[in-house]
C-alpha cells in the first residue's frame, strides 16, 4: 500500500471510529423513574437504567400472558422490594408507560400478588417492541382470579414512571 493510500485509509478508520463512538453515545435508551415521599416525609425521585435494576434482588415469575403465545419466565425486581429500599409504604401506586398509557395498584394489592418489574423475558432482555423494557408482571398462573381485564390493564408495558402517594 502506497503512504499516500495508507494515510487516506488510517484517516477514515479514525473518523469511522470516532463516528460510530458518538452515534453509540446519543443511542435511546429508556429509563425508569421512581417518585414518592418516605415514611419520614422525605421527597425520593429516582431513575433507574435497567442494569441499575438488575442489580437489585432479582425474581422469577413464571406465567402465561394474553399477549404472548407461551409460557414464559419473566426476571426483575418485585416492586415491593424496589419501594422498601427507599422506605415508600404508599397507598396508592400510579404507573405510566411510555405511551402515557397510565393506571393505578393498590399497596395491598402489591403486598398480596407480588408483582415484579420484568427486565427480561426467558432471560432476554425486554425490547421495547416485546413489551419493554420495564413490565410490570403478575402471575395469572399462580393468581387465576388476576386473569381479568380489570387486573390485567394493572400489567403496564413499556412502564415509565412509578409514582407514590
Amino acid at each position: 500500500m502506497s503512504e499516500r493510500l495508507s494515510f487516506f485509509y488510517d484517516k477514515f478508520l479514525l473518523i469511522f471510529l470516532l463516528v460510530s463512538n458518538s452515534i453509540h453515545g446519543y443511542a435511546y435508551e429508556t429509563t425508569l423513574t421512581l417518585t414518592g415521599t418516605t415514611t419520614a416525609g422525605d421527597q425520593v425521585t429516582t431513575i433507574f437504567t435497567r442494569e441499575q435494576l438488575e442489580q437489585l434482588p432479582q425474581s422469577s415469575i413464571t406465567t402465561h400472558l394474553p399477549w404472548i403465545t407461551d409460557q414464559s419466565t419473566f426476571t426483575g425486581v418485585k416492586l415491593s422490594a424496589l419501594l422498601a429500599i427507599y422506605n415508600l409504604q404508599p397507598s396508592t401506586i400510579h404507573l405510566r408507560a411510555l405511551n402515557d398509557y397510565a393506571t393505578t395498584v393498590s399497596w395491598t394489592h402489591i403486598r398480596k400478588y407480588e408483582p415484579i418489574i420484568a427486565t427480561r423475558q426467558d432471560n432476554q432482555p425486554l425490547r421495547i417492541r416485546d413489551y419493554g423494557p420495564y413490565w410490570l408482571i403478575f402471575s395469572i398462573d399462580q393468581y387465576p382470579e388476576l386473569n381479568q381485564r380489570k387486573y390485567q390493564g394493572k400489567m403496564v408495558w413499556q412502564l415509565e414512571t412509578i409514582t407514590t402517594e
